[in-house]
């Protein structure tokens, strides 16, 4: 008995192993006007996955089971695939050469090449913007721009490889986020297979554009899937479905099921010899045999995976196993499918935090929900601040942080996070903010809106909230009583914890997205400037107890820097003048409360 089993198996990887050999090399008709027509003869896919960084770059883990999930439905799709993982500069430009040597020289032969990873945007020095696909050794340009200019590989080079390839029809897929010009983004509604169709081509599909992020668990590679496996991509029912079909099909989806945080881009190269055609993929059950089925029958049988259904109270940064996945929204259901069996720990993070071990079994939903604290008050998220002495102002910054002099406060409360423009919906119905989203801070607001505010959240809540002083805000970015001197409120490396003019994208971001201080407060350098209570005035040389700022004067006081602004605004230490009737696409605040919670 234990003979036989070892001979069936045995048979069962030899067979396997033809049908893998065989893969690739089978010849594609479709009809067009009724007739049969050869489209092609070979169907070839480079699949490359970089999951793990060595240089800064966070890793990636979800990009190994997508590039594995990817390569079996190009397989099943009648596609010979290469797969490469984690390939270092070199490796990666050597895949995409030898790849279009062995294969892209024979007319008839459809080339389909899909990257997941990192993908980054430069502005050359024409002004234009370059993208850049992130191989695994490739430094952070905002460390070592020179050194990844050197590694990572530009889309000028994605347009030297597709004009090299012979080959008619050539599809470009990349799981990253960048933009540049190279292609066209054309949104006409795609046509109906035609003898234009065979004409030559080279698409191009990106699952975003540039600073938007793409989550670990890719909703592009989902979608993919879905489409080529699927009859719901194919818009007129023809079972045949173009990348014109298919670049439409994962824009929509991926744009809605993101929450319009991620917008794929997609388009023809620019060359009036290979924008004709359109690269096709042949739907149903033609292309995969009797003996394949069964087996893909068998993997799907034994594959471990179950999933999980959220329904959601809150809104927030949905973390699955310490990988930020996308913003959710309160009142929602979330799906998570493909997800291994075993336990998992998932999180949101915002205005109220929830986090959930949950066991995931095979072929099953485990069905949880993030409940919304009962009985809420606004002063949730906000963090004690023990008193205590400290030196405040700077001898190395502007004039107006000297003299520097020895500062007591009190314990005090402040808030977590800037506040948000859900936050402020709630409270005054309107939202003034430039760059719209729930869990961006809210700016474009005046020192007295503020006020008004404040009056509003006071009379709801029974409490008394206020903005913070100028010694109470410098005091919690400093990390209190236990904080470090660092130059910007967490870290002397302002990348860290600060949303500001160099890596911004020129918006505002949503807050909790960078690194907090000693205390666990967020964005207090960058992001949106941050009023304060006080008048703007000189500083007095003599020790002070919870300083109130001068009595009077014509401006208040923003702190913290903003994504509009430098480093040296950043700092910690940093104070400008305002006039309190002013507004500014920079400009929020966050508060503070003196009841012991």
């Amino acid at each position: 008995m234990k003979t036989k089993s070892l001979l069936f198996i045995l048979l069962l990887l030899i067979f396997q192993n033809a049908i893998a050999q065989q893969r690739g090399f089978k010849n594609i008709n479709i009809k067009i006007e009724g007739q049969t027509t050869s489209l092609y003869q070979q169907s070839h896919a480079l699949v490359i996955g970089v999951s793990d960084y060595t240089n800064g770059w966070p890793d990636l883990p979800g990009v190994k089971n997508d590039i594995t999930k990817v390569k079996q439905v190009l397989e099943k799709n009648g596609f010979h695939v290469v797969s490469i993982e984690n390939p270092n500069d070199k490796e990666l430009e050597d895949a995409y050469e030898d790849f279009i040597d062995n294969y892209g020289a024979n007319d008839n032969n459809r080339l389909l090449f899909y990257f997941a990873g990192h993908g980054h945007t430069m502005k050359a020095t024409d002004g234009r913007d370059m993208g850049y696909i992130v191989p695994s050794n490739a430094p952070l340009p905002q460390k070592d721009k020179t050194g990844f200019h050197r590694k990572a590989l530009s889309m000028r080079s994605m347009d030297k490889y597709a004009r090299d390839i012979l080959s008619k029809h050539a599809l470009f897929l990349f799981d990253a986020c960048f933009s540049g010009q190279l292609f066209n983004l054309s949104r006409a509604v795609p046509a109906s297979i035609s003898n234009k169709t065979t004409k030559a081509v080279r698409q191009f599909i990106t699952s975003g554009s540039a600073e938007e992020e793409v989550p670990d668990k890719s909703l592009f590679r989902e979608y993919f899937v879905k489409a080529i496996t699927t009859n719901d991509a194919d818009g007129n029912n023809d079972n045949y479905l173009t990348a014109s079909e298919l670049s439409e099909y994962l824009f929509d989806n991926v744009t809605n099921y993101s929450y319009d945080n991620q917008h794929p881009q997609y388009g023809k190269i620019r060359d009036k010899f290979l924008d004709q055609g359109d690269f096709v993929f042949i739907l149903g059950e033609n292309q995969v045999s009797e003996p394949e089925r069964k087996i893909s029958i068998i993997e799907e049988t034994i594959a471990t995976y179950g999933s999980i259904k959220l329904t959601t109270e809150i809104s927030g940064n949905l973390y699955f196993d310490g990988s930020y996945l996308k913003q959710v929204r309160a009142n929602t259901l979330i799906t998570l499918d493909d997800i291994s069996t075993g336990t998992h720990l998932l999180k949101i993070s915002g205005e109220n935090d929830w986090e959930k071990s949950v066991t995931v079994y095979k072929n099953y939903a485990t069905s949880l929900t993030a409940e919304a604290p009962k009985n809420r008050k606004y002063y949730e998220g906000m963090v004690l601040v023990k008193g205590g002495t400290f030196k405040m102002g700077s001898n190395d910054g502007e004039s107006d942080e000297k003299p520097v002099h020895t500062v007591t406060v009190d314990d005090f409360y402040i808030g977590k996070y800037e506040v948000t423009q859900k936050q402020w919906k709630e409270i005054m119905g309107s939202n003034p903010s430039r760059y719209k989203g729930d869990n961006l801070p809210v700016e474009n607001v005046s020192w007295d809106d503020v006020q008004k505010f404040i009056k509003k959240l006071n009379q709801k809540t029974g409490q008394n909230y206020r903005l913070p002083t100028e010694a109470e805000w410098e005091y919690a970015a400093r990390g209190g009583s236990t904080g470090s001197p660092t130059k910007y409120a967490g870290s002397n490396n302002i990348d860290d914890v600060a949303w500001y003019s160099s890596n911004s994208g020129r918006k505002t971001h949503a807050v909790g997205t960078k690194k907090a201080n000693e205390l666990g407060i967020y964005d207090m350098s960058g992001n949106v400037w941050e009023w304060c209570s006080d008048w703007y005035g000189s500083y007095s040389s003599g020790s002070q107890n919870n300083p109130q700022g001068s009595s009077s004067g014509t401006f208040r006081v923003l702190r913290g820097g903003s994504w509009l602004r430098g480093t040296n605004f950043c700092r910690v230490a940093n104070r400008i003048r305002y006039n309190r009737v002013l507004t500014g696409s920079s400009v929020g605040f966050r508060i503070v409360h003196q009841y012991k919670m």
